[in-house]
């Protein structure tokens, strides 16, 4: 009874480990991003999502804040300047605390770079760009001065032309000082596994765990 329960009990958790699994396969990471300037206001929203599972980051000249959702609403909202400060006694630690010489970073990074070129080879390979839209209201001082950008960005826009998921507009005023605009993006992570994959291998290597300890101040290297 007691060898039937077990295995039942290690099925279960094999069953879900490999149902994770093939979710990070299989269901996109997406990332969305808003952001909007007026003259009296700016604003922005930035989402990720994965599944009903999704972190939002909202910030204007009133709110920023940090919420976690659920099938898109959110279930958890925390102020972000709250977050950012710092309690008393870490502040006094981090006084406290020496700083690193240069040649620490330089050989932290050199030890960590060739993990962070096969994170970001798997990252670029699983992204996927739905949308990059910039839309953009533009007067200077001098009308000269905006005609030569807008000519700028005019053929910037003719080049970015073959890349229909890339649009980028720009109005010029030439009897006003004015900068407005919008920023739009979204794009998916269509194989988070492939990303996690050399996460997980680097973090399994003692060395790479130390130069990580070591440059956020947590401990010594060699430890």
């Amino acid at each position: 009874m007691a060898a039937t329960l077990l295995f039942s009990l290690l099925l279960a958790i094999v069953v879900i480990l490999l149902a994770i699994l093939l979710a990070l396969y299989l269901v996109p990471v997406t990332v969305s991003t808003v952001a909007d300037c007026r003259r009296e206001s700016l604003r922005g929203t930035a989402t990720v999502a994965w599944g009903i599972v999704g972190a939002r980051v909202r910030a204007d000249e009133e709110v920023q804040a940090f919420e976690i959702l659920l099938a898109g609403r959110p279930v958890m909202t925390r102020d972000l300047r709250e977050m950012a400060r710092a309690p008393p006694e870490e502040e006094k630690a981090e006084a406290r605390r020496p700083a690193l010489p240069v040649t620490e970073y330089i050989g932290a990074a050199r030890d960590l770079w060739p993990h962070v070129r096969r994170i970001l080879a798997a990252f670029f390979r699983s992204l996927y760009l739905e949308t990059l839209r910039g839309e953009v209201t533009l007067g200077l001082e001098s009308p000269a001065d905006t005609g030569v950008i807008y000519g700028y960005c005019t053929a910037v826009r003719y080049a970015l032309w073959p890349a229909e998921a890339i649009e980028f507009v720009m109005t010029p005023v030439f009897d006003r000082e004015v900068f407005e605009g919008t920023f739009t993006l979204r794009a998916q992570i269509r194989r988070p596994l492939l990303i996690a994959i050399p996460v997980v291998r680097a973090l399994l290597q003692k060395r790479v765990r130390q130069r990580l300890r070591q440059v956020s101040g947590r401990g010594a290297w060699g430890a």
